[in-house]
């Protein structure tokens, strides 16, 4: 009965020792949304995290046409899950919008949208 109980509690704490590493483990931003109103350029991303001081998206390069418009650096990622960032961007119809977001441990995401 002993070693039953010590055995139950051995595996109790491997498993959260595991499931806590899952948590702080690297990984690329999962998700991302581009919406285009004049002037503002809304993104929505999608990269959860219990660690948001040190793994966050930590960078949000935007660029119209292939050209670099802006250049944002973060230090922490305001929320767990979904994060929304706006950006000025004077785009016309046609124009082609690229977001790349960095994580600051791994990865990245890129999406774009054409202004319609």
């Amino acid at each position: 009965m002993k070693y039953r109980r010590i055995g139950l509690a051995l595996v109790i704490i491997l498993l959260s020792i595991t499931v806590l590493g899952m948590q702080a483990s690297a990984h690329s931003p999962r998700f991302m949304r581009l919406t285009y109103e004049p002037e503002t350029l809304t993104v929505l991303i999608l990269h959860p995290t219990f660690a948001r001081s040190i793994h966050y998206v930590y960078k949000i390069d935007v660029e119209k046409n292939g050209e670099l418009v802006t250049s944002e650096d973060y230090d922490s990622q305001p929320r767990f899950l979904f994060n929304v960032y706006e950006f000025s961007v004077n785009a016309t119809t046609g124009d082609d919008i690229t977001v790349l977001a960095y994580c600051s441990l791994f990865g990245n995401l890129q999406r774009s949208l054409t202004v319609s």
